[in-house]
């Protein structure tokens, strides 16, 4: 494919260690990491903003990585692009007996426990001794929590519905409010019941087929918004940090209202 080649030659140029750039030349599998998951992220925003043009953009900044990883590997032969192409077909392949050998039809349920089995049998996951080991220890925080309340539910150890996690993240609220109230706060046990609190949340999420991720996210970028339009509306920083707060107040529901 003559486009691939042309953006491997050109982060080959960029990775020479004679004329390529000083930047690109010194990243690491390591040092790269951050950009990954900030690339990530934009491309989780982009579509998030159903924009085309964003989305293809934060596609190609992902892509951007993955090449540079591809060939920090090829520069020490451990691997190369075709390498990594191969293996991907080979596992969707196999991972897909129903479309590419016996052409049969899977229920969800069906192809879920096809997928498991097969992932099992490639040492993904070893549920006779931890059936969590398969989770990518790199996940962010609440997508791992996801991925256990769904193992978890594999072995039927998950509430009916939503009702159970709900009335567990009113538990929980409860137990950090009864911590909060103590003399002299353990700040440890603290932790330990918003922590709880924080499990049950997205717990919550899952039994409502929400991703607390694009969830927050969403929340974030609302505040910001209505935080920016509220203060420079008021005048800037310094004249906001000495309003009262009845008048904050006052002027985050009227934020809150021009935002809707």
């Amino acid at each position: 494919m003559t486009e691939l080649k042309k953006i491997i030659d050109i982060i080959k140029k960029l990775r020479d260690p004679i004329d390529g750039c000083p930047w690109d030349r010194k990243q690491t599998h390591y040092s790269l990491l951050p950009y990954l998951l900030e690339e990530t992220y934009e491309l989780v925003e982009a579509i998030n903003s159903k924009k085309k043009d964003n989305i293809k953009e934060e596609l190609g900044d992902v892509l951007l990585q993955i090449l540079l990883h591809t060939e920090i590997a090829s520069e020490k032969n451990n691997y190369d692009i075709k390498d990594i192409i191969n293996s991907l077909s080979d596992k969707l392949v196999r991972r897909h007996p129903h479309v590419f050998k016996k052409k049969e039809k899977l229920n969800e349920e069906q192809l879920k426990a096809q997928w498991n089995k097969i992932k099992k049998l490639e040492g993904k996951r070893d549920e006779t001794y931890n059936p969590y080991s398969g989770i990518n220890p790199y996940l962010p925080i609440m997508l791992k929590t996801i991925e256990i309340g769904k193992i978890s539910s594999e072995f039927k150890f998950d509430w009916k519905d939503y009702k159970g996690p709900l009335s567990k993240v009113k538990e929980e609220l409860h137990e950090v409010i009864i911590e909060n109230k103590k003399e002299k706060i353990n700040q440890k046990k603290m932790e330990e019941e918003i922590g709880d609190l924080l499990f049950s949340v997205i717990n919550l999420a899952r039994h409502l087929n929400v991703n607390p991720e694009i969830s927050l996210m969403q929340s974030n970028k609302k505040f910001i918004k209505r935080f920016n339009l509220m203060t420079n509306n008021y005048g800037g920083k310094q004249k906001f940090i000495n309003a009262k707060p009845k008048k904050k107040e006052e002027l985050w529901n009227k934020a809150k209202k021009s935002l809707k």
